[in-house]
């Protein structure tokens, strides 16, 4: 919240201020003076963001008052109002720099005007000075994570800028196998953003190459196994997020900034252990780091089972594997809270995405488990939903057409994928020749027909609405080969893909496509 002075000596000018602000909504932390002297004096504790002065007052007038202030307050708005519509007075006020200079009795749509002005200037005056200093501490990080000492930049920087690289206190390297913040990521912002309900601190993200970030934990000490459990929800997140696995490497406790560097050299060379380990994602590894790097990938896999099962209606699978998670939280076999909020939390989203008005519902019920302050009151929380949960899929649970329902919405959903009879299937729990025959009894066409059908409706859709070229249109839904692809097309509609864009053609009936062959 701003902060506003009033500085006038009559009550009643201070009193009608403040009411033109309540009456437009401006809210502000307010001070008042009765004359420019007493003003001086609650200057210093008080720090106004916008001074509103009277002219004429005894003692110091509004004049004196702004000059002095304008040597130690230099960028602060000041807005004079007076009784005088005096040049001599204007042209003072105009050389001090002052915003405006409004006349009494003051004019209510002026003033709003005015104060709104005024706001608009501190917040653009915000969003740049937070602007600077991001580029300018992610320049100052990136130096000490190549090796430039602190004693070099204390030369060409001051001891308050550098001050809050002092205040960090942890890295955690996060690395991928490619590419990742180059293809991936279009906002760096917005990726930092996604682990501000994990980190239990103040963090920098800085991404370094397209390939490694770092996250810079701020005035935060626990223990050891505490920050490996953070860095695997970092590698949860972007996992489900984004479908890549990274790697992580947690750095030792640091107390000073020139720790930075070695520290960060030292995270570089642990994630060299990678080579010999298998679905473990958080280094350094310790004498437990291979089981710790196996619990991880268990409770990823768990989470999957959990929404394949949800998917496929398999309750008293859902509820065997939550069980399992239940237990280990119950337990505190993850041995971090924020670790278990985290779990409890992915559930909690599982669950909710199957649940009538269920996304509405999932951001105050993910608040309610944070604010959670014993595992009991949060384990309650996923039985409620569990219970709903079964209440929804209970009826029709083993019906062959909801199965198929199931198939083609994936179909639907992954046309631009490899897709086949075996793939499909298995994300069914079925066996081919099973889902095989109840797909041709509930759509009276076979699986491979009707994936051909949807990546051709899709195919048309495509040249009659967009103007991408066909061999990109072959790619989107689901060909390798362009050839094949416009064969296919022209076996389909009897004109290749170039053909069909130039001419309007009828459309052709659900049956007469899936009735050829």
């Amino acid at each position: 919240m701003y902060r506003l002075m009033i500085v006038d000596d009559e009550d009643e000018e201070r009193i009608g201020i403040r009411f033109l602000l309540n009456k437009f909504g401006f809210s502000f932390e307010i001070e008042e003076a009765a004359d420019g002297r007493e003003a001086l004096e609650k200057m210093g504790d008080f720090e106004p963001d916008i001074l509103f002065t009277d002219v004429k007052m005894p003692f110091v007038n509004g004049i004196q008052l702004a000059t002095e202030i304008r040597q130690e307050y230099p960028g602060l708005p000041i807005i004079f109002f007076s009784g005088y519509d005096d040049f001599e007075y204007v042209k003072q006020a105009l050389s001090l720099q002052a915003v405006d200079y409004i006349l009494k009795p003051v004019d209510p749509g002026e003033f709003m005007r005015t104060i709104s002005t005024v706001l608009e200037r501190l917040q653009d005056q915000e969003e740049q000075d937070s602007r600077t200093q991001y580029f300018h501490r992610h320049f100052l990080l990136s130096r000490l994570l190549n090796g430039v000492s602190l004693q070099k930049l204390e030369a060409g920087y001051g001891s308050q800028e550098l001050d809050v690289l002092r205040r960090y206190t942890r890295l955690i390297l996060l690395e991928f196998d490619g590419d990742f913040f180059g293809k991936e990521v279009t906002s760096i912002s917005d990726f930092a953003g996604l682990f501000q309900e994990i980190l239990p601190c103040p963090y920098e993200f800085l991404d370094i190459n397209p390939s490694q970030g770092v996250f810079f934990l701020q005035d935060y000490d626990p223990d050891p196994d505490c920050v490996r459990k953070i860095a695997q929800c970092i590698h949860l997140t972007v996992e489900k997020q984004y479908g890549w696995k990274g790697y992580l490497a947690v750095s030792e406790k640091l107390d000073h900034p020139d720790q930075i560097g070695p520290a960060f050299e030292r995270t570089e060379e642990s994630l060299g252990e990678r080579f010999f380990y298998k679905d473990s994602y958080v280094y350094p590894m310790d004498a437990n780091g291979q089981e710790k790097g196996s619990a991880l990938a268990d409770d990823g896999q768990l989470l999957q089972a959990i929404e394949q099962g949800i998917i496929c209606r398999d309750m008293a699978g859902v509820r065997k594997d939550v069980e399992i998670l239940m237990d280990k939280c119950r337990s505190n076999g993850f041995q971090s809270y924020i670790y278990t909020r985290f779990v409890c939390a992915n559930l909690l989203k599982l669950i909710c995405q199957s649940l009538p008005s269920g996304k509405e519902r999932l951001a105050g019920l993910v608040e309610q488990l944070y604010s959670c302050t014993r595992f009991a009151d949060a384990e309650t929380m996923i039985r409620t939903l569990e219970d709903e949960l079964e209440q929804q899929l209970e009826p029709d649970r083993e019906s062959p057409r909801h199965m198929i329902q199931l198939v083609e919405q994936y179909i639907r959903e992954h046309y631009e994928d490899v897709l086949s009879l075996d793939i499909l299937a298995e994300k069914v729990y079925l066996t081919p020749h099973y889902l095989s025959s109840i797909f041709i009894q509930e759509k009276g066409v076979g699986i491979n027909k009707y994936i051909k059908t949807i990546r051709m409706d899709k195919a048309r859709e495509l040249l009659m609405k967009t103007n991408r070229k066909i061999s990109d249109i072959c790619i989107q839904v689901g060909y390798t080969n362009v050839s094949y692809f416009c064969r296919s097309f022209r076996n389909e509609y009897g004109v290749t893909p170039d053909q069909y864009r130039r001419q309007d053609r009828p459309e052709r009936t659900d049956a007469e496509r899936t009735g050829r062959e």
